[in-house]
């Protein structure tokens, strides 16, 4: 395929064949004191490497490492065929394990930003790759100069390249947007719990004040799947996971996995308005994570590494309200008190059960959920729109590269 599926209608010559090793010549310029140093990554390209979460154990020396000027394609020769690669947004230094091209006059270095991101051209970069294995493939540079491959003029380079970076800065500020809505949630539930920020009713007059109750007095507990032998387990019966309790503040029924369970009577059904709770994990600060039932399920079970907190009376304690509380800095803090444990930490249902939280008055539980679900309805629409804008512009990469 000489040309793309779609083009841009000024530009109607066929792409010409070619190699790689003509648009980019391999950099082996050394590093040099003061220069920043950058990294690849899977999904961001180049970034600073002091930005990274990650500790880096030790740095190649200043004149060990590459150098990099702005514009030049860095990629890793053991991840490339993933995507593994990025631009130069600065001069800097890179590991010498990378791969710098510079590239030609004729050659848009963001034109074949985006191009590496396709499934066509991913494809290309691993079967020029060499290794054993699929976790040791190494492109090396030479071998990345003998890829053949059809390049339109500079100008077409230029055009889409310029395209699909206005998609990215219409990504960029969206996910912007969602970053700033999530933190402000983050920071009205601080507000919200601590009482800093309070409601009052309808006709202007306050709330009582919150009441400090240990759980205990609101509801019970009950524990997930029981069962040890083979025939406990396999396809059948819907259960929720650890992992959908711990990810999410409210239990998505249109995700569940599958258990064979030996007598269901024995075993303790989920039902709305419950909590559920993780129980054990490898760090403190991971136990206890909540998740609440706000759909009327049937036959629906819960994951044995869990427990299930099951109200009393959902009038007072709203479920709506359960969603944030128990995902709320007051709670997470007393909660991480009770992990015991050395390699694997685990909370104990009794000591669950003697928390000791403040609650509000139903009537305000509903206004503090209500202003929480508002802007959790925004953020939701706003990661709908990424993810739309995200899924049309994979459409795009492939349809506009050969």
């Amino acid at each position: 395929m000489s040309a793309p599926e779609i083009r841009f209608p000024e530009f109607k010559a066929p792409w010409r064949p070619t190699v790689a090793g003509a648009a980019f010549k391999h950099s082996r310029a050394r590093g040099e004191a003061g220069l920043p140093i950058y990294s690849v990554t899977l999904d961001r390209g180049m970034v600073r490497r002091d930005s990274l979460d990650r500790h880096i154990e030790s740095d190649a020396a200043d004149g060990q490492n590459l150098r990099a000027q702005p514009g030049d394609i860095v990629y890793n020769m053991m991840r490339m065929w993933q995507g593994a690669v990025g631009v130069a947004p600065e001069e800097c230094m890179v590991s010498p394990a990378y791969v710098v091209l510079r590239p030609t006059k004729e050659t848009n270095p963001q034109f074949f930003n985006y191009w590496f991101q396709t499934s066509r051209m991913l494809h290309k970069l691993g079967a020029y790759s060499h290794g054993l294995t699929k976790d040791r493939l190494r492109l090396y540079p030479d071998d990345f100069s003998k890829i053949p491959l059809h390049l339109p003029t500079r100008a077409e380079q230029d055009r889409i390249a310029a395209f699909f970076g206005e998609i990215d800065a219409k990504l960029a500020a969206l996910r912007e947007k969602a970053d700033g809505l999530r933190q402000f949630k983050t920071g009205l539930m601080q507000r919200l719990f601590s009482q800093e920020l309070r409601f009052t009713r309808e006709n202007g007059s306050d709330f009582p004040d919150w009441e400090e109750r240990k759980l205990r007095s609101f509801g019970e507990l009950y524990g997930g799947l029981s069962g040890k032998s083979a025939e406990d387990f396999g396809e059948g019966v819907p259960f929720i996971t650890y992992r959908q309790v711990f990810e999410s503040a409210q239990i998505d029924v249109s995700k569940f996995a599958l258990v064979k369970i030996g007598t269901k009577e024995k075993q303790n059904r989920v039902v709305f308005g419950d909590v559920l709770m993780t129980t054990s994990s490898e760090t403190p600060n991971e136990v206890g994570f909540a998740s609440v039932m706000l759909d009327e399920v049937e036959d629906l079970y819960l994951n044995s590494f869990c427990f299930g907190y099951r109200p009393h009376d959902l009038k007072a304690l709203l479920p709506e309200f359960s969603k944030y509380l128990f995902r709320s800095p007051l709670y997470r803090r007393e909660v991480i008190k009770l992990a015991q444990g050395s390699t694997r930490f685990n909370i104990s249902r009794t000591g669950f059960l003697k928390i000791k939280l403040l609650f509000p008055h139903p009537d305000e539980q509903q206004k503090i959920a209500s202003t929480l679900s508002a802007l959790d309805a925004k953020i939701d629409a706003m990661t709908a729109q990424i993810a739309h804008m995200e899924t049309f512009k994979k459409g795009l990469l492939q349809k506009m590269f050969v």
